[in-house]
């Protein structure tokens, strides 16, 4: 995205342009596609990128830091995450390889030292995304934030926006390909909550301006992203049943006590 989300939101819904973007990044070259919400896709345009090339370990290596979103990540926690079998010693140097190899094959031809898109900052690494690259886990990111700043302060339209704005930048689970690796489990975990309460909370945002359509269409889905939040459930009844459809209202109050059984939880009120 090339300006910030909070500003991109706020433009939208005044309904002026967004603002230009900001400095150019040290990468001249053209925009880059980085995506790890649903599966994962590198796209440098002009190029095509032949993954047979390259090791399983230096392909993961660039997941990891493209999951980060363009933070640096200190080379302790890449070791722990990439090489956890290995003392201290062979895994740095296992590191450096990896650096080594994935520079070359994003950029072949570059100077030892001159790689913009892998950097070493101290003794941490980022994927050095310009700001005009499209990365759906820092555009992600900058949602959520967006949207907790304006929490709370009455900017309904702003805070809806930024919601949304999170929301189509979520397709999937974090780095899906990754399985149960140690080092995703936990981020694809954070990532799947905070899309789920994004959701719940569009959709009583949704209910609460008298939107019943679109917050029906927003609990549902959130419970497609985890089918266990109350306030999905609840406010997905309220919708249907605000709408004069008292019928699916009793079909999800009914769907989401057989949810609870499932887990040997009694029902809330609302749904007996």
């Amino acid at each position: 995205m090339g300006c910030s989300t909070q500003q991109t939101i706020r433009s939208r819904v005044a309904g002026q342009p967004a603002p230009a973007a900001g400095p150019p990044s040290t990468y001249a070259g053209p925009p880059l596609v980085v995506r790890c919400l649903g599966g994962f896709e590198l796209r440098i345009p002009g190029r095509q990128l032949d993954w047979t090339t390259v090791r399983p370990r230096v392909r993961a290596l660039l997941r990891f830091l493209a999951a980060h979103g363009g933070r640096p990540v200190h080379r302790e926690i890449i070791l722990a995450a990439l090489w956890p079998e290995l003392p201290v010693g062979p895994g740095i140097r296992n590191l450096h390889v990896g650096v080594s190899t994935l520079r070359a094959f994003l950029e072949p031809g570059v100077r030892r030292g001159q790689s913009t898109l892998v950097r070493r900052d101290g003794e941490s690494y980022r994927l050095a995304l310009p700001r005009a690259a499209l990365c759906d886990v820092r555009s992600f990111e900058e949602a959520i934030a967006a949207w907790r700043r304006t929490f709370g302060t009455g900017q309904r339209r702003v805070e809806a926006a930024a919601l949304r704005e999170a929301l189509a930048h979520y397709t999937g689970d974090l780095l899906p390909e990754d399985g149960p690796v140690e080092w995703v489990v936990a981020e694809r975990d954070r990532y799947r909550t905070l899309a789920a309460e994004s959701a719940a909370a569009l959709a009583a945002l949704e209910l609460e301006a008298g939107h019943l359509a679109a917050a029906v269409a927003a609990a549902r889905r959130g419970l497609e992203i985890d089918g266990f939040r109350d306030d999905a459930w609840r406010i997905l009844a309220e919708a249907h049943q605000r709408s004069g459809d008292a019928a699916a209202a009793a079909r999800t109050r009914s769907a989401y006590g057989r949810v609870l059984r499932t887990l040997g939880v009694p029902g809330p009120a609302w749904a007996a």
